[in-house]
């Protein structure tokens, strides 16, 4: 009965969270959040088991969807170019980070935290600016190539805390390498088969899917592939983001099935996920500790340099200009979603402490909130200037 009630209290902090969104002029996500730590430092609702369960449900369907928006088959028409500007870029964006991790003494955790990168924050801002633009269509294309990295980045990081570095983690390494060979292989023979009977997609997702076919077969595909990696001891947000791409890439014949999948996810399952994850932060704890928000600028200061760096130098040719280039960096210097993930992981295996925690997420929330305000303000000033003239 008390879990019933948690869940009746969320729910109308999730109806009431858009309407303050758009009154305070703040990102949705950000919003949840805040009201999900102020909710729970009052009591309104506490932690349970099925909580937790239902929370993390609702961020690998949020990993699902930014699964959605990787069609390989448009990815892969983007070039040798791209590629190698993608590489020098994420080369910097970690090179640098674990220069700088090493240098200050930190743990080994910040090397995978600091350049985490999440399609989060950009598919809000696709909402927002025409998906033409391009440093967005920049951002996004690149944004796919980096939270696929996190995401192995976060299974080797499972597995270093969870097994050490021996055989364990030696088999946890193969059987990913293992595992997305055989996804590769699968996506081969489907081109084949889809080739050869184009008809055979729609006897999995019919042009009419008046039986709700398309949401059938989307959730078990979610939850096959989570159950397979959860089989093989890799981290779970793989499975629900190649579940994501595997349907953009083979069933994008049906215009709704996103639209509905994203009505699905945001109208409950996402908003509970960071409603819970404000739920973790310690108000008193927060405002008590003033060496926290010493450790949140410097956290930020340091993720929004490692993409300049990177942008300037593997973009620079590519924008010729000094605002676009700064307008990309930004951009991808909100990984709000991931971020969020990978310090719950750090905080799990202990390999960071709870006041790191609580800073990380810190410095989610307040990239998500002034960054989205430059990226306005810096997108905004030529026709401002222009008006003034």
């Amino acid at each position: 009965m008390e879990s019933i009630i948690t869940f009746g209290i969320i729910a109308i902090l999730i109806v009431v969270a858009p309407f303050l969104s758009s009154l305070l002029r703040l990102p949705l996500v950000v919003t949840e959040i805040l009201l999900g730590a102020i909710a729970f430092h009052f009591g309104l609702f506490s932690h349970s088991d099925s909580l937790s369960f239902i929370a993390h449900i609702g961020f690998l369907f949020l990993m699902f969807l930014c699964g959605l928006e990787v069609d390989l088959k448009t990815f892969s028409k983007l070039g040798i170019h791209f590629l190698k500007s993608a590489f020098i870029y994420f080369a910097i964006l970690y090179g640098v980070a674990c220069l700088y991790v090493l240098n200050a003494g930190l743990s080994k955790f910040y090397i995978a935290a600091l350049p985490v990168m999440s399609l989060g924050m950009i598919m809000a801002l696709l909402k927002e600016y025409p998906k033409n633009t391009p440093w967005l269509q920049l951002a996004l294309n690149v944004g796919i190539l980096g939270e696929l990295i996190s995401i192995v980045v976060l299974v080797v990081l499972n597995g270093a805390y969870s097994y050490g570095l021996n055989w364990e983690l030696y088999r946890t390494l193969l059987v990913l390498f293992i595992f997305l060979s055989a996804i590769v292989g699968i996506f081969k023979i489907a081109d084949i088969l889809f080739w050869w009977f184009p008809t055979l997609k729609f006897f999995f997702i019919p042009k009419n899917a008046n039986k709700n076919q398309d949401i059938r077969f989307s959730a078990m595909l979610f939850l096959i592939l989570i159950g397979i990696t959860q089989i093989l001891g890799l981290e779970r947000v793989l499975g629900a983001f190649l579940a994501g791409m595997i349907l953009a890439t083979y069933f994008h014949h049906h215009k709704g099935l996103i639209e509905k999948l994203n009505d699905f996810g945001f109208g409950f399952f996402i908003p509970l996920f960071f409603i819970f994850v404000g739920s973790t932060l310690d108000l008193n704890l927060i405002m008590q500790n003033q060496q926290l928000f010493s450790l949140t600028l410097t956290i930020i200061l340091i993720m929004v340099a490692l993409r300049l760096l990177g942008a300037f130098v593997a973009y620079r040719k590519y924008f010729n200009n000094a605002k676009r280039t700064i307008l990309f960096a930004f951009s991808h210097s909100m990984p709000l979603t991931f971020l969020v993930a990978t310090a719950q992981l750090g905080l799990q295996f202990n390999a960071i402490r709870l006041h790191e925690y609580y800073a990380f997420i810190l410095a989610a929330l307040l990239e998500g909130i002034f960054l989205t305000i430059c990226i306005k303000l810096i997108e905004s000033y030529p026709s401002q200037s222009a008006k003034s003239s």
